[in-house]
């Protein structure tokens, strides 16, 4: 995060990596200046950010999934319903939410990450296949085959 790191720090954080039995791959680490650049660390975009609320010259450390991250969980979702088309509505809402549970609480931690954008995406997201999925599913015309399929679903599960 800095433009030159000094030579103590970099000697001491391989001391600390080595008494763990770990090692800093030189290939896949980089030094920005983060200030001005944002970067992705396991699955986190770090960057250093205009204010939520529009005030003008305030700035904030803003942490958010990647979108590689993103795409990672929006395919899963989708192979998933690829592949269990056979399963009970019940069953389906039941994967969903574990998928969506877990992916949700790995990228909160109050008071330090901004995951709403992405939360909001991933929600159409379901929306759109979860109604397209149950319209393919059945010719059948009752809500959760038909439009309402996405609002049937989170209200009975």
């Amino acid at each position: 995060m800095a433009k030159r790191i000094p030579r103590e720090a970099l000697d001491y954080l391989n001391r600390l990596l080595k008494k763990l039995k770990l090692s800093l791959n030189e290939d896949k680490s980089k030094i920005v200046k983060a200030e001005e650049e944002s970067f992705d660390f396991l699955g986190h975009t770090i960057s250093f950010s205009e204010d939520l609320f529009g005030r003008k010259h305030k700035k904030y450390w803003n942490i958010e999934p990647s979108r590689k991250s993103q795409k990672k969980v929006r395919e899963k979702i989708g192979n998933y319903l690829k592949s269990n088309g056979h399963k009970a509505a019940e069953k389906v809402a039941n994967e969903l939410n574990a998928i969506t549970r877990g992916w949700i609480n790995y990228f909160t931690i109050k008071g330090v990450t901004y995951p709403n954008k992405a939360k909001r995406d991933l929600r159409y997201y379901l929306f759109r296949r979860l109604t397209r999925y149950y319209k393919r599913k059945s010719q059948r015309r009752s809500k959760l085959y038909n439009r309402g399929a996405f609002k049937e679903l989170v209200n009975r599960y």
